[in-house]
Order: structure tokens, then C-alpha cells, then sequence
């Protein structure tokens, strides 16, 4: 199968120039912004690959457009998803404590640049929305359930937001870390209960919490690197069995729950199953962070095409789900015909990353010049 070139391509893209240390020796810079860079470049390929397999073969796809070959990509989104806000909250605190005026134009600076292709991306949503002739409804934030949005993958973006607001308010304005940490706690704990309360999807708030957990890592770096390096071996081993235990279960404890006490999915017992599944994920997501830090440790990931990825990782969430819609096998809306339905996932997967790429790294460019207009102008000595 063809579909079989895509794995190979993504090993040799992981492992492609990798470097491991010697016995003895440590990768202390394993969480440097080169470092960390090439691997979310990694993760936001996954997270495209993530989003074909629910157009193609996940569960709740119409049976006959089903096309199997990415499966074991359907659960792989969130994880990824967690590394991100984990590599946010650690790059935040360490940027903020090694530059004096980091949090100088700090709203403008961080918030424009994610603003600018979230609104691009979303006029295309709605011109798409207009040629299908999709009604515009806004949900209100406090309906339950159903949240509807006109970009499908805008989740992330208010949740982000929300993030570098509380953290913002928390190290900038208050200015001490152990009110800025109970202030990201806080508000995040708020945020996951507003999502539970109003029914949103627990894709909404099964990974926030890895912010704060970057910060406390940030923090802490050194004591919780030497920690790690004391019976390395042995906590390296009982988080690999930790493992696949999780993710198993992160994945069906929902539907455990159900057939255990012979519920249907639906009303309150399809929720709390999903409530349920959301706790081994945010589990899973601590094990697959830590399974990452621990490795990290002793091997060095990292190459130009990851490095290149890594450049433009917000611009290809955004951008990627455009082309998924436009040639899958619906639009936006069950049963509303695409531009071209591609079938074969082969050629799907590759006309997908064709496109976004290119749109991609170049929406990346504005961003970057936009970013670089908005930081304060460094003082010249005279």
C-alpha cells in the first residue's frame, strides 16, 4: 500500500540526524528553543495527519467514505496539542526572566500575530460557508453543548489566549512567580470548568493544564533535571509501561464505562463517559510529556526540514484544515459536496500537505514581519 510511504516518511523525518548521548554524558539543552522547535515542527505535521484520519477513517465518518490506512493517527492530536501549551508555558517563563522588557507590548506582540491568520483563515471558512450555503449562527459561549464555530479548528486559539492573558497578569503586572503560577492555576481550573459546565467537547480542555506544567518545569529545570538523572533507567522504564496503559485507556475508558454498566451514549451517561475518558487523557498527557523530557535527555532530535516545520507550526494548524475540506469528502457541513473529493488517502495526504506548506510558511512571513513592527525598538548605546 502507498499509504506505507507516509510512515517511512515520518521515521526518517524524526530520526533523520538524531544524536545520542554518550554513557554518562546528558543533552542538557534538551529543552533549548532549537531543540524544542524541531519537535513541534514534528508535532504539527502529526496533528495534519491527526485531522486526514478523521476525514478518512475515523469512527464516526460516513461508512462509505471510509478509507483506512491512518488509524492510529484519529487519538494522536491531543498529546501533540499538550506539547505545544507544555513548550509555550516553559518558553514564556524562561524568555521573561532573561529579557528586561519582554513583557513591554507584551498583548500587542504576542496576541496580534496569532490574530491576523485566525481571521484570514476564518474568511475563508465563511466564503466557504457562503458558497455552500451553510447558515451563519453564532452560539452563545454559555449554550450547552453544540458549540458550533465557524473555523473548525479554532479551539485552540482562545485557550491560547486565554493562557498568555493569565500569564501575563500573573508574571507581568503582579511580578512574582508564586502568585504568577496560582494565578495560571487558577484561571486555568476555571477555564476546564467552564468548558465541563457548558458541554463543550473535551478536546477543549484535556491539555491547558501541560501550560502550567511547563512553567513549573521552567522553574524548576535544574533540580527536576538532576531528579531525573538519579535512577534514570528505572523511571525511563515505569514511564514506557505507563505508557501504552494510558493511552489504551485514555482512548476507551469512555467506552469501558458504558459497557460495564450497559449505558447508551447519550444524556448524562454519554457525557460522564466522556468526562471519564478526559481524565486518563490529561493522565496520558502527563506520561507522554514526561516520556519526551526523560528521552530527550539522552537523545537529540532535530534537522533542517523539522527546523523548517517548526518556523510556521501555528500557520499550518490553521491553514491545513482548509484543504482538508476542500477536497474531502464533505465541506464544513455532512453532506455538503467539496471542491473535489479526492478517495484515495494516499494522494489526499499529499495534495493536503502540498498546498498548506507553501500557504503556510508564507502566512508565516506576514506574522513574523507583523511581530517584528510591533516589539519595542532596542535602544541604541551611544
Amino acid at each position: 500500500m502507498l499509504i506505507i510511504i507516509w510512515y517511512i516518511l515520518l521515521a526518517v523525518l524524526l530520526f533523520f540526524g538524531v544524536k545520542f548521548s554518550k554513557k554518562g554524558m546528558w543533552n542538557e539543552d534538551n529543552m533549548s528553543f532549537n531543540t524544542t522547535k524541531c519537535f513541534l515542527g514534528f508535532c504539527a505535521v502529526i496533528i495534519v495527519f491527526h485531522h486526514i484520519s478523521h476525514m478518512t477513517c475515523a469512527s464516526w465518518a460516513n461508512p462509505k467514505y471510509v478509507r483506512h490506512g491512518l488509524d492510529i493517527f484519529v487519538t494522536a492530536g491531543y498529546p501533540m496539542v499538550a506539547m505545544f501549551f507544555l513548550c509555550s508555558g516553559y518558553g514564556l517563563y524562561k524568555s521573561a526572566k532573561s529579557k528586561p522588557d519582554f513583557f513591554k507590548r507584551f498583548i500587542p506582540v504576542r496576541f496580534i500575530p496569532i490574530l491576523i491568520p485566525t481571521g484570514l483563515t476564518m474568511l475563508v471558512y465563511m466564503y466557504f460557508m457562503y458558497l455552500k450555503k451553510i447558515p451563519f449562527k453564532i452560539d452563545s459561549p454559555f449554550k450547552i453543548n453544540a458549540h458550533n464555530t465557524w473555523h473548525p479548528y479554532i479551539w485552540y486559539i482562545p485557550c491560547m489566549l486565554l493562557l498568555y492573558l493569565l500569564f501575563y497578569i500573573g508574571f507581568g503586572l503582579i511580578k512574582k512567580d508564586g502568585a504568577g503560577i496560582a494565578v495560571v492555576a487558577v484561571g486555568t481550573l476555571a477555564y476546564i470548568v467552564f468548558c465541563i459546565i457548558f458541554g463543550y467537547g473535551t478536546w477543549w480542555f484535556n491539555t491547558p493544564h501541560m501550560f502550567l506544567l511547563g512553567i513549573i518545569l521552567a522553574k524548576n529545570e535544574e533540580k527536576i533535571f538532576a531528579w531525573c538523572k538519579k535512577y534514570y533507567a528505572l523511571k525511563l522504564a515505569i514511564i514506557l509501561l505507563l505508557f501504552p496503559i494510558l493511552w489504551f485507556l485514555g482512548n476507551n475508558a469512555g467506552g469501558l464505562y458504558l459497557m460495564i454498566f450497559k449505558h447508551q451514549y447519550n444524556g448524562v451517561y454519554g457525557y460522564r463517559s466522556e468526562l471519564i475518558a478526559c481524565i486518563f487523557q490529561v493522565l496520558y498527557t502527563l506520561v507522554f510529556a514526561s516520556m519526551y523530557y526523560l528521552l530527550s535527555m539522552k537523545i537529540k532530535v532535530g534537522n533542517k526540514v523539522l527546523a523548517f516545520f517548526g518556523k510556521f507550526t501555528l500557520e499550518l494548524y490553521l491553514v491545513h484544515g482548509i484543504f482538508l475540506h476542500m477536497f474531502g469528502y464533505y465541506m464544513l457541513v455532512q453532506g455538503k459536496k467539496p471542491f473535489f473529493y479526492i478517495e484515495n488517502v494516499s494522494l489526499y495526504t499529499l495534495v493536503v500537505f502540498a498546498l498548506s506548506i507553501p500557504v503556510s510558511f508564507g502566512l508565516s512571513l506576514l506574522d513574523k514581519q507583523v511581530g517584528r513592527l510591533l516589539r519595542p525598538k532596542k535602544k541604541k548605546n551611544n
